[in-house]
């Protein structure tokens, strides 16, 4: 049976305030970049994202990232490069938790206490009672302070048993002094009505707990289902900078900001600033080798850019925003030029006289079909086999088997070698 919105609730769409905004660029985005990244861009990303006013960096989950994350701290506290109010969360997952404890005792007891460990498929042998095992031995190195995700497979609704599910895990966590929750819309497959039923529910069912959701964007609808579950009762909400995210990305944090400042919805403790995010997802796109998304909402590079010619719909209905106008053949017309030209304080005589409009067009329209359109084909062919070229060395996991024989060759000639007496 489907659940449904509980009695009595009353969405807020405008004029409030959210605890925090959670950033996924660092964990997610190198998860997703298939070459990597090193630790001095990553850390420029991070002092950029900080200086856009994220006070919230998820990082992890590999067994590397807690030296980077040590760097970070560095950073921090002793250099003052990252404001003091940022929380770095480390990511793990109960599958992977035991060599990651490990590899997290590298960070002094003192830096552990100021950062926070976001635990991951908490249902992970749940008789075994593993999320508490888990919980006590990273309580025991010193981490200070837990949140915990809960990992989904919505379908277009929510069901009961989901539901009660859910409930289950949160009651778990809140046994351990959890406060804050982390759910998940996995594989991206939760629709905003639905996201709106599941965040009313959990938030009137567990005042005591602080939610947000951490939404895939497979179907296009990350920003939307963020924006539902706080339009809906969350306290926080999750994205990365250029949508960044595993598969196709989640919510892009320079759109939420943009929408909150046009909503007048505010981050506790920060302010956003959108200029300097699309900054940062231009750095984004660097660190992790990913070609620019040149129309991405609010921080692509030409999403400013619009067609002078073609009759310009937002201009006729008069709205004000910044534009870099262009011109292409499609979109020029003499009228197009006449226009351009009284703009600029060009004669009377001239803008009426059709002759020499006509041969302005003509010209223009010569120099962009003629010269410009086969010169850029010819660069832009060139360019799309090198892209093609780039993302051919993919590691993939046959290459576990390449390597695991490649091992066990050597052994044998090393064994080999022994027997003969070499």
């Amino acid at each position: 049976m489907s659940l449904s919105m509980p009695a009595g609730h009353t969405p807020r769409y405008t004029d409030f305030e959210i605890v925090g905004l959670s950033d996924e660029t660092m964990r997610e985005g190198g998860e997703r970049a298939l070459y990597g990244a090193d630790d001095e861009s990553k850390l420029k990303l991070i002092e950029a994202l900080a200086e856009a006013g994220v006070r919230d960096i998820d990082l992890g989950s590999g067994l590397t990232e807690p030296k980077f994350l040590l760097r970070c701290l560095h950073s921090q506290h002793l250099l003052g490069r990252i404001p003091e109010d940022t929380q770095f969360v480390f990511n793990l997952t109960l599958k992977t938790w035991e060599p990651l404890c490990e590899a997290l005792q590298i960070i002094p007891r003192d830096y552990l206490a100021k950062i926070q460990v976001s635990l991951g498929m908490v249902e992970h042998r749940q008789s075994e009672k593993l999320l508490e095992r888990a919980h006590e031995a990273l309580s025991s190195i010193g981490v200070g302070s837990f949140r915990a995700s809960i990992l989904n497979a919505f379908s277009h609704e929510i069901d009961e048993d989901r539901y009660a599910f859910i409930n289950e895990q949160i009651e778990r966590v809140r046994q351990l002094g959890i406060s804050l929750v982390r759910v998940n819309d996995s594989i991206g497959t939760l629709y905003p009505e639905s996201t709106a039923v599941l965040a009313s529910n959990l938030v009137k069912d567990n005042p005591d707990i602080t939610f947000y959701l951490h939404s895939h964007d497979d179907r296009g609808l990350g920003l939307a289902n963020s924006l539902a579950s706080i339009f809906h009762g969350f306290q926080m909400v999750e994205g990365g900078v250029a949508g960044f995210g595993n598969r196709a990305g989640l919510a892009n944090v320079e759109v939420l900001s943009q929408i909150f400042a046009e909503r007048r919805i505010s981050v506790a403790g920060t302010v956003l600033d959108t200029e300097k995010l699309s900054r940062a997802a231009a750095l984004a796109e660097e660190v992790f080798m990913v070609l620019p998304n040149v129309y991405r909402p609010v921080s692509g590079m030409l999403v400013r850019n619009e067609n002078a010619g073609i009759v310009n719909v937002p201009d006729y209905l008069g709205v004000s925003r910044p534009v870099d106008y262009f011109l292409n053949p499609i979109g020029i017309f003499p009228t197009t030029v006449a226009q351009v030209l009284e703009n600029s304080g060009f004669p009377e005589e001239y803008l009426r006289d059709e002759e020499f409009l006509a041969e302005v067009t003509r010209r223009l329209v010569g120099y962009m079909e003629d010269t410009l359109h086969p010169a850029k084909r010819e660069r832009f062919d060139a360019l799309l086999h090198q892209v093609r070229e780039f993302y051919t060395d993919i590691v993939r996991l046959d290459a576990v088997h390449n390597v695991a024989l490649e091992v066990l060759q050597d052994r044998s000639s090393t064994a080999v070698a022994l027997q003969a007496g070499v």
